[in-house]
C-alpha cells in the first residue's frame, strides 16, 4: 500500500468518525449523566465490539480479495455503490430520540452495565459490518497481498475511532446541546449522507 493511499484512508476515517452516530450518542449520554468515567466505561464496550467487527471483516475479506484477483476491482465498485446507497439512506433518515436507554435517574449505573450496553449497542448493528466490508477494500492495493493491508487498515480504524469517540464522550457536557434535538440530528444526517455519497462517487470515478 502506498503512503498516499494510507493517508487517504486516515483522512476518510477521520471524517467518518467525527460525524456522530449511535455509538457517539450513547457515549455522550453516559458522559452527561455520570461524567467522564462513565463515558470511558461505555467506550470500552463499544471498542470491544469494534474489535469483534474487525475480526469478522478480516476473516471474510482477506480470503475473498485474494481469491478474486483481478475481479477485486469489481467488488470495490460494488462497495462504492453501497456507500452511495447508505449515504442516501442517512440523508433521508428520520429523527430518533438519542436518550440513554432506561437508566435509573437516582442511582448511578455501574461501569459493568455501561460497558455491556456499549458493547451491545455497537456489536448488534449489522450495518457496521456491511459498511466496513464496503469501505476497506477501496484502500487495498491490488499490487500487494490483501491480508497485511487489511490488518493495517483495521488497526488504524480502531485507533482513530476510539480516540474520536472517546473525545466526544469526555466532552459530552459541552457537546450535548449540539448532539440533541430533531434539528441537530437532521443536520448530522445531511452531513453524513453527503460525505458517504461523495466518497462513494469519488471512489467509483477514481477506478475508471
Amino acid at each position: 500500500m502506498s503512503l498516499e493511499l494510507y493517508l487517504g484512508f486516515i483522512a476518510a476515517t477521520l471524517i467518518l468518525c467525527v460525524i456522530p452516530g449511535p455509538v457517539v450518542t450513547y457515549l455522550v449520554a453516559c458522559g452527561i449523566r455520570q461524567g467522564p468515567r462513565a463515558a470511558m466505561a461505555g467506550l470500552a464496550g463499544t471498542t470491544s465490539a469494534l474489535l469483534v467487527h474487525m475480526a469478522l471483516v478480516l476473516a471474510g475479506l482477506a480470503p475473498l480479495l485474494a481469491a478474486l484477483g483481478p475481479w477485486g476491482e469489481a467488488l470495490k465498485l460494488v462497495g462504492a455503490g453501497y456507500l452511495i446507497w447508505i449515504g442516501i439512506s442517512a440523508w433521508r433518515a428520520p429523527y430518533e430520540d438519542p436518550e440513554l436507554p432506561s437508566a435509573p435517574t437516582r442511582q448511578a449505573t455501574s461501569a459493568a452495565t455501561l460497558y455491556r450496553r456499549g458493547f451491545l449497542i455497537s456489536v448488534t448493528n449489522p450495518k457496521s459490518l456491511a459498511f466496513y466490508a464496503a469501505f476497506f477494500p477501496q484502500f487495498v492495493s491490488a499490487s500487494a497481498p490483501a491480508a497485511p493491508q487489511l490488518v493495517l487498515l483495521a488497526a488504524t480504524f480502531i485507533v482513530v475511532g476510539t480516540i474520536s469517540d472517546g473525545a466526544f464522550g469526555l466532552a459530552a457536557g459541552k457537546l450535548a446541546p449540539y448532539l440533541k434535538g430533531a434539528r441537530a440530528q437532521t443536520i448530522r444526517n445531511r452531513i453524513t449522507g453527503s460525505v458517504l455519497v461523495g466518497a462513494g462517487i469519488g471512489l467509483a470515478l477514481a477506478r475508471k
